[in-house]
């Protein structure tokens, strides 16, 4: 019998900066590369210390472990996930799926969409996909993915 991860949030703090920021370069490095074809640490600490200024983080441990970090909206027309960021070791363990089932759940309740953006060669978007999330839009760089209700 598989055995459940145990998975909590808790709110980020200035301690935690360091953290995510780390996070975010070994989780976003291989995309990225494959994405525009190379990586630049001064660029993405600009991307990341820009992100990680808006309110609302919350880190997400495993098994009482810090293994990443996410932020999620609440808009009156909408739930939209702006970061679900997992470190590379903690990838493929339930993570993002244990987050994104609870950001469905909180649309479902609000009887609104959800909607994110993933990078284009972000593998992730076949476990936006398998969860429910269909896209909608995309750009140069991101697709724009939605979950509604049903």
């Amino acid at each position: 019998m598989k055995k459940e991860p145990n998975i909590s949030l808790r709110d980020a703090t200035e301690k935690d900066t360091e953290f995510a920021r780390v996070t975010h370069h070994t989780a976003y490095r291989d995309v990225i590369i494959k994405q525009f074809g190379s990586w630049d640490d001064k660029l993405q600490d600009k991307f990341f210390y820009v992100n990680w200024n808006n309110p609302g983080f919350k880190i997400i441990n495993l098994n009482g472990n810090p293994c990443g970090y996410t932020r999620i909206e609440y808009l009156p027309n909408q739930v939209e996930g702006h970061e679900l960021v997992i470190s590379p070791d903690c990838q493929s363990r339930g993570v993002g799926t244990f987050i994104l089932h609870n950001l469905i759940e909180e649309a479902r309740k609000r009887n609104v969409p959800a909607k994110l953006q993933v990078f284009t060669q972000n593998r992730a978007i076949e476990l936006y996909k398998r969860i429910g999330f269909r896209e909608i839009d995309r750009n140069d760089n991101h697709i724009i993915m939605e979950w509604r209700p049903k």
